[in-house]
C-alpha cells in the first residue's frame, strides 16, 4: 500500500494545512510531488502526483482556476495543495465544488511554508515507503521461496500465501483444474467452495488475464468479493494461477506483492516438475524403445532398468496402452500450437497415471506420441489382473472424459505374461488390440487382446504382407462393395446381417425389416458377384474373412 494524501497531512509542517474539498478522496495514494504552475500542467503528469500550485498559472479568475484544476484532476493526480495570497487571493467556490464532486483534494497551505520544504519533507516520506514496501516485498518473496527451497509442494505454497493475505487461495493448472487450495475458517472455505461450485455450473475457466493481474466480481452487482487472478509463467507460456479474494476490503500493493510472489514461486516448482516430467518421460521412452528393439533379455539388466524407473516387471506383466483417439485430426481442425498440444499431452498423462497409480503401485508407465503405456505387474493379493485391468481402464475413461472433454480415448489391453522374456510379447498384443479398434472405427472402447478373434491373425498379415490382404479383399467382398456404390444397395449390410444371425434367412429377414424373398434374392446376387455360396460352410468363412478384411483396410 502507497502513501495515502492523509498520512501526508499528518507532517508537521502541514499542521495548519487547511482542507477545503474533496475530504472522502483524502485515501488517494500519492506516488511523487511536483510543482505545477503552467497552464497545460495536465499533460506533463502520469498518475498519482500530489500537485502543489500558486495557482500563477491560473490567475485571471475563478474559472481559470477551475478549469486549470480539471486538467489536473483527469489526468489523475492525487491532490492538489494550493497558497492563495500571492497571485489569488483565494481559492474559487466553484473550485471546491469541483473538487467535492470528484472526491479530489484540494488543500490550503499557509503563506509562510516554503514548497521547497514541504517538497523535501514528502519525498523523504515518499523514499522511505518505497524503502519500506521493497523490504516487504523481499520478506514476503524470501518465506515463499523457501518453501519451494525445502521441497514444499502446492499445498505448501497455497498455505503460505494465504497466511501472508489472511485471505483464501487457489493455486490451479493451465487447464484450471485444482492444484491447491487455502482457506481459514468457514466463511473462507464456504467462499471458496462457492467459486468453484460458481465455475463448475457455467463451465467457465478462470478470467482471462491480461496484463499483471485481473479482478472479476464472484457475482454480478457485487462489491465484494472479488477474484484477483494472477497467471503462472513458465518460459513465456502460462501454466497455471494463483488466485486470491477481496473478502472484505480491496487488494492494496503488499497484496498484490504477495499473490504475485506467489505466482512466482509456483513458476519455480512448476518448471522444476516440467523438466523432472520432461527427463522422466525421456528415460521411460528410451526403455521402451529399446524393449521393442529387442535390445533387452530377460536378464538383470532390463529388470534393474525397469526397477530405477519404477517399475517391477521380474514378475512378468500385463501391457495396457491408452491412446487419444485421432489426435492429430484434432490438432489440424483446430491449429493447435505446439505449446497448446504439449499442455494437453501433459494433462492427458497426469490424469491417466493418476488412475493406474491408484490401483497399481509398481506399474511401469511411459507417455509415447499420443498413448501412455503402462506395464501391469501381477497383484500381490492374488486378485485376477485382467479384471483389474478392464476396471483401471474404466477408471481412465471416465477421468479423461473429465479432463478432455473435446477428446475421447481408447484403450487396448494384452494378456499377462508371467516370463519376462515375454514382455515385449505383452506389448505387442496391447497394442494390436488397440490398432485393431482404431481400423475398425471404434473410439472411446476398451478392447482386449482375447476379444480380437480372427482380427489378430489378420493384423498380423496385414502389417507382414498388407498385399496379400487386399488380394483376399479383392476376391472376395470387394465386388460387393462396389456394385452396392454403384446401385445404393446395401448387399455387404445384409451379409452381415445373414452371417450374424447363423445363416438363418428368417431371423435375417426379421432384423432387417425385409421380406425373406428379398433377402433370398440379395444373397442370390451375393453369389453372382463373388462366386461363392453362401449356403456352404467353407465360402461363408471366406466371405467373413473377407468382411473383416473390409474393415481393417478401411482405415
Amino acid at each position: 500500500m502507497g502513501l495515502r494524501v492523509s498520512e501526508i497531512l499528518n507532517l508537521p509542517i502541514l499542521a495548519d494545512a487547511k482542507v477545503l474539498a474533496g475530504s472522502k478522496g483524502l485515501e488517494r495514494e500519492v506516488s511523487q510531488v511536483t510543482v505545477g504552475e503552467v497552464p497545460d500542467i495536465g499533460d506533463w503528469l502520469s498518475g498519482g502526483e500530489l500537485v502543489l500550485s500558486t495557482f500563477f498559472a491560473a490567475a485571471k479568475n475563478p474559472e481559470a482556476q477551475v478549469e486549470f484544476s480539471r486538467k489536473i484532476i483527469k489526468s489523475g493526480a492525487a491532490g492538489l495543495l494550493v497558497k492563495p495570497g500571492r497571485f489569488v487571493k483565494q481559492v474559487a467556490p466553484e473550485l471546491v465544488s469541483l473538487g467535492d464532486r470528484h472526491r479530489f483534494p484540494v488543500v490550503e497551505i499557509p503563506d509562510a511554508v516554503r514548497w521547497t520544504h514541504i517538497i523535501a519533507e514528502i519525498s523523504e516520506m515518499i523514499v522511505g515507503e518505497h524503502v519500506s514496501l521493497l523490504r516487504r516485498s523481499q520478506d514476503i518473496h524470501a518465506r515463499l521461496l523457501e518453501v519451494v527451497i525445502d521441497g514444499g509442494g502446492w499445498q505448501s505454497i497455497a498455505d503460505t500465501t494465504a497466511e501472508l493475505l489472511g485471505r483464501p487461495v487457489i493455486l490451479e493448472d493451465s487447464f484450471h483444474e485444482m492444484l491447491a487450495r487455502s482457506a481459514n475458517g468457514e466463511f473462507q472455505f464456504g467462499l471458496v467452495d462457492k467459486y468453484v461450485a460458481f465455475r463448475h455450473s457455467t463451465g467457465a475457466g478462470a478470467p482471462a488475464v491480461r496484463g499483471r493481474y485481473q479482478r472479476s466480481l464472484l457475482q454480478e452487482n457485487e462489491d465484494y468479493p472479488a477474484v484477483i487472478t494472477v497467471p503462472v509463467t513458465v518460459s513465456r507460456d502460462v501454466q497455471g494461477y494463483v488466485s486470491s479474494f477481496e473478502t472484505d476490503a480491496p487488494f492494496n500493493d503488499m497484496d498484490l506483492v504477495a499473490l504475485e510472489s506467489a505466482a512466482t514461486v509456483a513458476a519455480v516448482a512448476m518448471g522444476r516438475e516440467l523438466a523432472r516430467l520432461e527427463a522422466e518421460t525421456r528415460l521411460r521412452g528410451d526403455f521402451v524403445d529399446d524393449l521393442l528393439a529387442g535390445e533387452f533379455d530377460a536378464g538383470p539388466a532390463m529388470l534393474q532398468r525397469a526397477s530405477y524407473l519404477g517399475g517391477d516387471l521380474s514378475r512378468g506383466c500385463l501391457v495396457l496402452i491408452t491412446d487419444i483417439d485421432s489426435f492429430g485430426e484434432y490438432v489440424t481442425r483446430y491449429a493447435l500450437k505446439e505449446q497448446e498440444v504439449q499442455q494437453i499431452k501433459n494433462r492427458f498423462f497426469s490424469g491417466v497415471k493418476q488412475v493406474i497409480r491408484s490401483y497399481h503401485q509398481n506399474a511401469l508407465l511411459t507417455p509415447k506420441s499420443d498413448n501412455v503405456i503402462a506395464f501391469l505387474p501381477p497383484l500381490g493379493n492374488g486378485s485376477k489382473l485382467m479384471s483389474v485391468a478392464k476396471s483401471t481402464a474404466g477408471q481412465i475413461l471416465q477421468a479423461c472424459k473429465e479432463l478432455l472433454p473435446d477428446l475421447t480415448v481408447s484403450v487396448g489391453i494384452g494378456r499377462l505374461h508371467i516370463d519376462p522374456a515375454e514382455t515385449r510379447r505383452a506389448y505387442r498384443e496391447a497394442e494390436s488390440a488397440l490398432k485393431v479398434s482404431q481400423r475398425l472405427g471404434e473410439t472411446g472402447e476398451i478392447v482386449t487382446y482375447d476379444d480380437m478373434g480372427i482380427y489378430k491373425l489378420l493384423l498380423g498379415a496385414l502389417e507382414e504382407d498388407p498385399e496379400e490382404v487386399r488380394n483376399f479383399y479383392g476376391e472376395t467382398i470387394a465386388r460387393v462393395e462396389e456394385y452396392d456404390g454403384r446401385h445404393h444397395t446395401d448387399l455387404v449390410g445384409t451379409l452381415e446381417a445373414y452371417l450374424a444371425n447363423d445363416r438363418s434367412v428368417a431371423a435375417t429377414a426379421e432384423v432387417l425389416f425385409t421380406h425373406r424373398h428379398t433377402i433370398r434374392y440379395r444373397l442370390g446376387r451375393i453369389n453372382d458377384l463373388t462366386g461363392l455360396d453362401v449356403h456352404k460352410s467353407e465360402d461363408q468363412e471366406k466371405l467373413g474373412f473377407g468382411l473383416k478384411a473390409m474393415r481393417l483396410l478401411r482405415r
